[in-house]
């Protein structure tokens, strides 16, 4: 099955129309001295003799703690003050990157810790000046999404699904970089042309909506954060860019370029909202 994926988007790269490139930055944090809570684990670097990135003597992988969406929303994260400002971001090959993101419960909606993690996501897209960001990128086990869309307009998302894709033949090819993989690295991917979302909101109530052109590639992309899977899983090991690269994503590729090229639709929750009919688009979310 890896290899009929690769098979396929070799295909399709070649029948499809002109690459589009998503330009990726570089961003190196320091990491924070741990909060006074001893409930919470320390957030360290991993040590650099194991995670140090070959082709680069800045990009040191991280070895974030799993943190909840509670213990996240007043963890001592980046700042000078005693409140946090943005979280940290994991490094590649940070074993974080690989969890499957929880959803959020029903108790938390409405609740300050939600509100305050979606703050602090948003802070850290901003700082990263990303188009998108997961909280699982960031160590927080919960399905959280924000995309930006443009300068004053905003999306977050709370558990989303993909419930309708576009149609395979439609696809589009992008060259993705991603800000928790080395900078040097550029992945060819596939991605819908369009997708209809469903999430929540912080408290709690469902919206649907149909994403277009890049802000569905990067709705694709986090999504993906949420599953454990990275831009690595949709490429063949060959196309890494080097040995230490290979040798680190070799160990279950096959498996998670399955899951990677599975184009998955989950049952919907939104009832007669015109937007799996080509009708109206359904309650936009604000920037907090």
């Amino acid at each position: 099955m890896g290899s009929n994926a690769t098979s396929r988007r070799l295909l399709l790269q070649k029948t499809l129309g002109s690459f589009l490139a998503i330009a990726g930055s570089k961003a190196i944090l320091k990491h924070p001295p741990p909060p006074s809570s001893s409930s919470l684990p320390n957030l360290t670097s991993a040590p650099a003799t194991s995670s140090r990135f070959v082709n680069s003597s800045d990009w040191i992988g991280t070895n974030l703690p799993l943190l909840s969406v509670e213990q996240a929303a007043t963890y001592y994260a980046v700042g000078d003050g005693a409140t946090p400002v943005r979280w940290p971001m994991a490094r590649w090959p940070d074993p974080v990157l690989r969890h499957i993101a929880d959803p959020v419960p029903p108790e938390l909606f409405g609740t300050e810790p939600l509100k305050t993690a979606c703050w602090l996501l948003e802070r850290t897209a901003v700082h990263e000046k990303a188009v998108g960001l997961a909280a699982q990128q960031c160590g927080v086990n919960a399905r959280i999404v924000h995309l930006q869309r443009r300068r004053s307009l905003s999306l977050t998302m709370i558990n989303p699904r993909i419930v309708q894709r576009s149609p395979e033949a439609d696809m589009r090819v992008w060259i993705e970089h991603c800000l928790v993989l080395p900078p040097t690295f550029a992945a060819t991917v596939l991605r819908d042309a369009w997708v209809n979302v469903e999430f929540q909101d912080i408290s709690g109530h469902w919206h649907a909506e149909r994403l277009e052109g890049e802000t569905a590639r990067a709705a694709q992309h986090e999504l993906d954060h949420d599953h454990g899977i990275l831009v690595t899983d949709h490429v063949s090991v060959a196309e890494l860019e080097n040995d230490l690269m290979r040798s680190v994503e070799a160990y279950g590729h096959e498996e998670r370029m399955k899951r990677a090229y599975a184009r998955v639709i989950e049952d919907g929750i939104v009832l007669d909202r015109g937007v799996n009919n080509g009708g109206p688009k359904v309650a936009l979310l604000e920037a907090m």
